[in-house]
This record gives structure tokens, C-alpha cells and sequence, in this order.
């Protein structure tokens, strides 16, 4: 539990700032109840073995979580609608917020961002709703007023088999 409190403190007033400038809309006391889920969260994954490693930082990772609760949150204060351009917050933020500070990852970051840009707007979002949001297959179906949850299911294939492709092709250039 002392490392849990430390990691609380440690990245608590970074992530408070950061989404207050990244979702100005959302009140404080949401945001700080964002970052207390996130750590919650972050300590039951571990607790429950469903989560053992991570592929980047500590700090990305809690951040994104965090960004991700505040999204839920979101829809208290801004009704979405299925047609709305997809702005609120865009595959290329969250990803410089998940990979902020991990080197490492910097070329494969500048990729992936460059390759979802390619993606038209309706693939990337679904993939947002998805893997960002963590909507399930039968709330994006709704949302997006599709008639199943199979045609979900291989549309997002599609656009990951898509978005693998350009991947490739790109690095194959390199």
C-alpha cells in the first residue's frame, strides 16, 4: 500500500494538469475522481494478476487510464451523437499523452500516428471508441447505428488488418 500511496502522490499533480489543460470542460472535481479511479484501478489489475507488466511507462499508462475515466465523465456534460465529428479528443493526442516520455517508443509513436491519418474518419472511430474509450462492441454498434455486432466486429478487423498495412508498407520504404 505505501508504494501505491507514493505512486499516487508521485504523478498526482502531472496528471491534475495536464487534464485540466487537455479537458477544460470537465470540472476539477471530476478530474481529481479521475485520477482516483485510476489508481484504484491500477492497484485491483495488479491485485487480480490481470495485469503483470507494461509495454510503457508507469506514467503513460496511468495517464491514459486516467484520460480514459475522464472521458466517461465527459458525457455528463456534452450529449454525443453518432454523426459528430470526431474531435473531442483524437487518436494522435492520446497517443503523444500514452507514449509522453518513452524514447524508446518515439519512432514507433511518429508511425502509428502517421499511419491512422491515412485511416478515413469513420475508421478512426471506431478504433477510438474501441481502444481508447473501451466502448464495447455492442455500444459502438449503437452508437454508430450499426445493425450488428458481427458487422462491428469485422469492421474493426478491417481497419486493424488496414492500419497494419500501412504500417508495413511505410516501414518497408524506410
Amino acid at each position: 500500500m505505501e508504494a501505491f500511496d507514493r505512486i499516487y502522490d508521485m504523478y498526482r499533480n502531472d496528471f491534475l494538469k495536464s487534464a485540466s489543460y487537455k479537458f477544460k470542460f470537465v470540472p476539477k472535481e471530476d478530474i481529481i475522481d479521475a485520477w482516483q479511479d485510476t489508481v484504484i484501478s491500477f492497484f485491483e489489475q495488479i491485485r487480480s494478476d490481470r495485469l503483470s507488466s507494461l509495454s510503457c511507462s508507469l506514467r503513460s499508462f496511468l495517464f491514459l487510464l486516467g484520460f480514459r475515466y475522464i472521458i466517461k465523465y465527459k458525457r455528463h456534460y456534452v450529449k454525443e451523437s453518432p454523426t459528430e465529428n470526431f474531435d473531442e479528443i483524437s487518436i494522435k493526442e492520446v497517443l503523444q499523452i500514452s507514449m509522453e516520455g518513452d524514447e524508446q517508443f518515439l519512432e514507433e509513436k511518429e508511425l502509428l500516428q502517421k499511419a491512422v491519418e491515412e485511416l478515413p474518419d469513420q475508421s478512426r472511430r471506431i478504433l477510438k471508441l474501441r481502444y481508447i474509450e473501451g466502448k464495447t462492441i455492442e455500444e459502438i454498434m449503437k452508437l454508430m447505428q450499426y445493425t450488428s455486432v458481427n458487422a462491428v466486429s469485422v469492421t474493426l478487423s478491417r481497419n486493424l488488418k488496414r492500419l497494419k498495412e500501412i504500417i508495413d508498407n511505410k516501414q518497408a520504404r524506410v
